[in-house]
């Protein structure tokens, strides 16, 4: 299977845009832009995420053993841009956050937020999957609309139909 056929192919379902952050061994935020998350379980309350096996991030998920899921709403995509770049810590200056429940980091103004720790990482291919038990859940006030992705760029609901 050629990879580009299979990436463009895989384009064709849209996703939402999360920020998944964590803490390094010393305590200071990281976070990285993903799509590859979803829901997995309610009985225990479960989600997914993947994560590349050469993302610098990966091995402090690893060793903290806790992640947050930011679901980004459709106005933060400059947060998206900004955490997809490669780097650490630098990548929150300028962002609003507080410390969650766990401590781990929860961007201001998301959709929700939910603090989780890991209870299994699984193999998949280059990538991998961290199961993680959902922990505390943070939403703000207010109805808003997600940032979504879709064959390779950033794109909104059409409400037209609605």
């Amino acid at each position: 299977m050629d990879p580009m056929v299979w990436r463009n192919t895989m384009g064709q379902f849209a996703t939402g845009v999360t920020v998944i952050t964590t803490l390094d061994q010393e305590g200071n935020p990281l976070g990285m832009t993903a799509n590859a998350f979803t829901s997995l379980s309610l009985d225990p309350p479960m989600v997914l995420i993947c994560v590349d096996r050469h993302s610098a991030t990966l091995t402090e998920l690893a060793a903290t053993g806790k992640y947050c899921v930011n679901i980004l709403e459709k106005s933060q995509e400059s947060i998206s841009r900004q955490f997809a770049k490669k780097g650490g810590n630098e990548k929150f200056l300028g962002i609003a956050y507080h410390a969650g429940e766990t401590g781990l980091p929860v961007l201001e103004g998301c959709l929700t937020s939910v603090e989780c720790v890991v209870e299994d990482v699984l193999e998949g291919g280059d990538h991998l999957v961290l199961l993680g038990r959902g922990l505390h859940i943070h939403t703000p006030e207010g109805a808003a609309e997600p940032l979504l992705f879709y064959r390779g760029k950033y794109a909104a609901l059409d409400k037209a139909g609605a």
